[in-house]
């Protein structure tokens, strides 16, 4: 097991040069990059290092923005994530993207029901809760479906009169572990007014918490670079509605995992 870990990380950073090598002679920037394929820059550096290994559409995406043909480097995304070597190419990511996880297969049920000791039934619990728990986030992320509306025009800061983006749900995220129960006053999170200006608190329009659901409309690429507490950052912002009306949130304040999901669904906001 240790022996094939070592080979999929050996094959992951074997992906990741290969990546950066294109980006290299292709001569953009991480930045440039962002923009077009709408993944952070850090996210960007943790997949050329081998630290992180992409989805697929990602690894397309980035060959198609660096000009290169994506199936050459299938077999190298495949021997870096084995266990997702049968994803396919979809055209379009919103409907996998926030798909709900699929049930347990009817066998491992059946096999939790014939458990008749009391350790049994305390390991049934321990394998059931978590899919309990994906499936009800997905669940509230699908409370505000994905309906684009392209040519939009969404208003920064302002009452909402039309609705011209897209909706998808967004679960805020702080990185601060203490701050991820308690509503304080310490561990609110900004939304702000616009995110091209600085993220203080002369541009702070509201107050939310870890986990509160929100609707998203739009992205940008963009914005002002925000830094969280685990110095990671990054220059994505994300329209929401509170309220009744339309400010930001910084991407920097969404886990990584869902951002790059709302970033491949949601439209690009128009200035």
């Amino acid at each position: 097991m240790t022996g094939q870990r070592s080979d999929q990380r050996a094959a992951a950073r074997k992906l990741g040069e290969a990546l950066r090598s294109l980006q290299q002679q292709s001569g953009r920037p991480l930045r440039s990059l962002e923009s077009q394929v709408r993944i952070s820059d850090s996210s960007l550096s943790r997949y050329f290092r081998g630290e992180t290994v992409p989805t697929w559409p990602v690894v397309r995406d980035l060959c198609r923005a660096l000009d290169a043909d994506p199936s050459a480097y299938r077999a190298l995304w495949e021997a870096a994530d084995p266990h997702r070597s049968d994803e396919p190419a979809p055209s379009a990511t919103a409907a996998v993207a926030l798909a709900p996880a699929p049930p347990p297969r009817p066998t491992r049920w059946r096999r939790l029901r014939e458990a008749g000791s009391l350790s049994g039934r305390g390991t049934a619990l321990a394998v059931v809760l978590p899919f309990l728990a994906a499936a009800l986030v997905a669940a509230l992320l699908l409370l505000l479906p994905f309906q684009a509306k392209p040519g939009g025009e969404p208003s920064q800061g302002a009452e909402a009169e039309a609705d011209t983006g897209g909706h998808a749900g967004v679960l805020v995220h702080n990185v601060e572990k203490k701050c991820q129960e308690p509503r304080t006053n310490s561990c609110a999170l900004s939304l702000a007014y616009s995110p091209y200006r600085p993220y203080i608190t002369s541009n702070s329009a509201d107050r939310v918490w870890h986990h509160d659901l929100l609707q998203a409309r739009c992205t940008v690429a963009n914005g002002v670079a925000v830094t969280d507490e685990n110095h990671k950052h990054t220059s994505i912002w994300v329209q929401v509605t509170r309220n009744g009306k339309h400010l930001w949130l910084p991407g920097i304040r969404i886990h990584p995992d869902h951002l790059n999901q709302l970033t491949a669904v949601l439209p690009t906001c128009t200035p």
